[in-house]
């Protein structure tokens, strides 16, 4: 209960700052929406009971940074009245899920129930593995040097299988679509909405924005089957598998000049394919069911951009 009202708290006050960012030139506006996304990922560490959050693995603390930031890139885009009021509400009840989510009992239970059975293994073994430190020791009886290696103990954690896997999953592509949209609202013009092209600088921030949106989403997606501290190969190839199709995508459909949420959508539909394709146990060639739902949503695409074309 103590640590839902902490979300809850939290939640507010990161919302009630990142709304702010309406009445913010686009600079200022990045810089803030960057130090909301820092202190919800700090904040993550806060409820979870851990007073150093860079001790604690970067897993959990993704979807609130990346929820924290979509209120203030929203906020850009929203009308005073009402829907500045509704992107406060809206976000501030995203913010604290997300918390309880990442931070519920039953995660860190988990999470210290593994501690506790590692520490019990060895205080020199992390995961299985041994930290070693090599010195130099000289030998009396020959007066030479000689290499010893010696057991030290490795302050770093691994962090368990996160027990609601299909509600992280639900979380994250709807924070990837709010991400998305929330990238176009700190870039001027960036939904083309008046039909306004971008300059090479916006372009490029945009696309940067994107690919960091769809990036992080992908390391939080692959942490679900490799969230192992010795995985963290698997999630950084992911977050660029996540990160490359979609800054591309973004900076072919912009250029298109896609107005209003196509492009946004569109990218989120890019994430789910990706998702897909990681998740599937067989090879694309050898999964006939992937391939066809594969190939229905990449119909689905090629008519939401040629809606979006007739729409401009």
């Amino acid at each position: 209960m103590q640590q839902r009202n902490a979300a809850r708290e939290l939640g507010l006050l990161l919302a009630s700052v990142a709304v702010l960012a309406h009445w913010l030139d686009p600079a200022p506006a990045l810089l803030v929406t960057f130090l909301i996304a820092a202190a919800a990922a700090a904040a993550t560490g806060w409820i979870a009971g851990e007073r150093m959050p860079w001790r604690m693995p970067l897993i959990p603390m993704v979807l609130p940074a990346l929820a924290a930031a979509s209120i203030a890139g929203v906020a850009r885009l929203a009308a005073p009245w009402p829907w500045l009021v509704f992107d406060f509400v809206i976000g501030w009840a995203v913010v604290a899920w997300v918390f309880s989510l990442e931070t519920a009992p039953d995660v860190i239970a988990r999470a210290e129930a593994l501690e506790t059975e590692q520490s019990r293994a060895s205080a020199a073994v992390v995961a299985g593995r041994t930290a070693v430190r090599l010195r130099a020791r000289r030998r009396t009886e020959f007066d030479l040097a000689e290499i010893v290696a010696e057991p030290v103990e490795v302050d770093e954690r691994d962090l368990p299988p996160h027990p609601r896997p299909l509600a992280v999953r639900i979380g994250t592509i709807t924070l990837a679509f709010l991400g998305f949209v929330a990238a176009a609202g700190l870039v001027p013009n960036g939904l083309a909405m008046d039909r306004h092209t971008l300059t090479t600088h916006q372009m490029a921030v945009f696309v940067a924005l994107s690919a960091a949106v769809a990036g992080s989403v992908g390391y939080r997606l692959a942490s679900l089957s490799s969230p192992q501290r010795g995985d963290r190969i698997v999630r950084i190839v992911a977050f660029g598998e996540y990160a490359l199709p979609v800054a591309v995508g973004t900076f072919v459909l912009r250029t298109l000049g896609l107005p209003r949420l196509f492009i946004p959508a569109l990218m989120t539909l890019v994430v789910y394919m990706v998702m897909d394709i990681r998740d599937s146990e067989d090879p694309l060639t050898e999964n006939l069911p992937l391939a066809q739902e594969l190939g229905l949503l990449a119909l689905a695409g090629v008519a939401i951009v040629v809606w979006g074309l007739i729409a401009r």
